[in-house]
């Protein structure tokens, strides 16, 4: 459970509600309040549940904890009594064309938020205290419950009240919640068989435009609804926003939660030096034993286990999980800034995408250079991958102990190409530190946020087990791996019919070794004699790639040849009752 003491300290910081004046990333001036409409904070909650996981949400931004009781609720497995995250939610920050900065950020809301419920109004990026009630909501729709609408013409309330368009009467915009339009009119009428927009034919052609998982919740927030508690001026930012799950026999698809966010800029002006991104504060089972890094090129933050018991009743005991959140899709990067900012070997290439692009993480306490961030300048600095006080991370020892060796992520193991080869890994266990409670920011950055400007980050929340001492980390790694799979495949689930089979029986003791490889791996299993096996292997859209039949042995080598890298996944059966399955990365 977390410590109650947390918000009763100054470390909980004021929503970054105090300026610091000697931060040295940007020097504001004095921030300006623009008179705000009295929208009251929303009070809404709903539970992602439907996969191996329960999340909470709350309806202005805040996720996966229970404001009242001061408790986590990102339950994993789900219905076990043990939670993997505390709290997390999207922070926002750059300049105006007056050197003014701007933020829209939240951690527990102990004295106000920088986001409310609804739309905002096209023209004039303003919102009535009205219309801000009136969304304080979520449509929570089943994919199940609109195949059982178009099948039966029978629709549940979610699917009759669904918010496909916005209230003209208030200038918003007119086609809101993702819906079909079966007579392609523009109004949102389940008399004329529309329904939110699960692609069920995979037609749409437009993946950002439509509804994902098995399980999806609808909602929309905005920054312009009252007096920012951060001190800064709004920014006009409307944030329709879309958490799903699915369900399926794939372990690692299970053990995730998405969150999509369609992001928007109503006003009329221009934000300079922008950052989008994700706060997060994990406490996996017993809070204050955490360690915390990050992976280059997954572009993940992810939290682990300080030691080899998480301490109960709290903790999840021996073999503790891991868990990650993967910004899998981040702004658009300014054409031509010269960055590859998508780290794909390119430079500015069309539509380029800025993924992680810093990751700081910091522990709960009232430290001015990397504690609980004080002002709106100390959370704009940790968007920047800066300490409170300005100075950049460092690479090696805690980040802040000076020198030149100046660097983007923190405890980065050794997945930071710049460093790596020259300075080493550069992990908690590195550095052998003690376990902790730790909260991270991973962010997506610099770029200009355009008037009109609609952007869209996705966000993956991954957890693994393993079953072997100290593996649980490797083994998020490898589920991330099949999450960012799904994701390029636009989360079309039904590519994975294959590989969701193969996890129905093994009685063969597979085992297979090397795993990853880079030229071939021997997969050794059972073998009585007369037994005949095939083999056969799929790439994780569920495509057959390789068989092999007549095995006659329990030794099978198997060789890269034309295989790319990736992760793939194998059948071994014979004719009766011997199967056996598995995963396989190629390098």
């Amino acid at each position: 459970m977390k410590k109650y003491s947390l918000l009763l300290s100054a470390a909980c910081f004021s929503i970054c509600a105090v300026a610091r004046e000697n931060s040295g990333v940007v020097t504001p001036t004095h921030p300006v309040q623009t008179l705000a409409v009295n929208c009251a904070p929303g009070m809404a909650s709903v539970d992602l549940d439907i996969s191996n996981v329960r999340a909470r949400l709350l309806q202005s931004g805040n996720m996966w904890y229970d404001p009242t009781n001061t408790i986590p609720n990102y339950e994993v497995p789900k219905n076990s009594g043990k939670n993997s995250m505390y709290a997390g939610a999207l922070w926002f920050g750059g300049v105006d064309a007056g050197g003014q900065i701007k933020v829209a950020t939240q951690t527990y809301w102990q004295t106000g938020t920088d986001f409310w419920p609804g739309p905002l109004d096209t023209t004039s990026a303003s919102i009535t205290a009205g219309q801000c009630l009136y969304y304080d909501q979520f449509w929570k729709v089943s994919k199940q419950n609109v195949i059982d609408f178009v099948n039966t013409g029978v629709a549940t309330p979610e699917i009759l009240t669904w918010p496909g368009n916005g209230n003209a009467s208030f200038n918003e915009t007119h086609f809101l919640a993702p819906f079909f339009d079966n007579n392609g009119d523009g109004i949102y009428n389940t008399n004329d068989g529309d329904y939110p927009y699960f692609d069920l034919t995979g037609a749409s052609g437009n993946c950002n435009e439509v509804l994902h998982g098995d399980q999806s919740i609808w909602w929309v927030f905005n920054d312009e609804g009252n007096v920012h508690a951060s001190g800064t001026g709004p920014i006009g930012l409307e944030i329709q926003a879309q958490a799903f799950a699915f369900v399926t026999t794939s372990e690692a698809i299970n053990n995730t939660t998405f969150y999509r966010y369609k992001i928007i800029n109503r006003s009329s002006a221009a934000l300079n030096q922008t950052y989008f991104g994700q706060w997060i504060d994990p406490d996996l089972g017993f809070f204050n034993d955490d360690y915390v890094g990050c992976d280059v090129n997954r572009g993940m933050g992810y939290c682990y286990n300080g030691d080899s018991i998480d301490d109960l009743p709290d903790g999840y005991g021996a073999n503790p999980p891991a868990i990650g959140v993967d910004f899998l899709e981040g702004p658009l990067a300014d054409p031509g800034d010269g960055i590859d900012n998508d780290r794909d070997g390119t430079i500015d290439e069309a539509g380029e995408q800025i993924i992680m692009s810093k990751f700081i993480c910091y522990d709960n306490n009232n430290n001015p250079v990397n504690g609980n961030p004080v002002g709106f300048q100390g959370c704009l600095n940790y968007l920047h991958g800066h300490w409170q006080n300005g100075p950049p991370m460092t690479y090696g020892g805690n980040g802040s102990s000076g020198g030149t060796n100046y660097c983007d992520f923190m405890f980065p193991d050794d997945t930071d190409t710049s460093y790596f080869s020259t300075l080493g890994a550069w992990s908690e266990v590195t550095e052998a530190n003690t376990g902790g409670d730790r909260r991270f920011v991973q962010s997506a950055g610099p770029f200009t946020l355009q008037p009109g400007s609609v952007n869209y980050i996705t966000v993956a929340v991954i957890w693994a087990r393993d079953t072997l001492a100290g593996a649980s980390l490797d083994s998020l790694k490898a589920a991330d791996n099949i999450i960012q799979q799904l994701y390029d495949s636009c989360f079309m689930l039904a590519a994975f019919t294959s590989v969701n089979e193969l996890d129905i029986n093994d009685n063969l003791n597979v085992t297979i070794s090397p795993n990853p490889f880079s030229d071939q791996t021997l997969i050794d299993f059972n073998y009585s004699a007369k037994d005949e096996f095939s083999f056969v292997l799929y790439d994780v859209q569920g495509k057959k790639v390789r068989e092999i039949k007549n095995i006659k042995s329990g030794k099978l080598v198997l060789r890269k040849e034309n295989l790319g890298s990736g992760v793939y996944f194998f059948k071994l059966e014979n004719n009766k009752d011997k199967s056996g399955s598995g995963q396989l990365i190629v390098e």
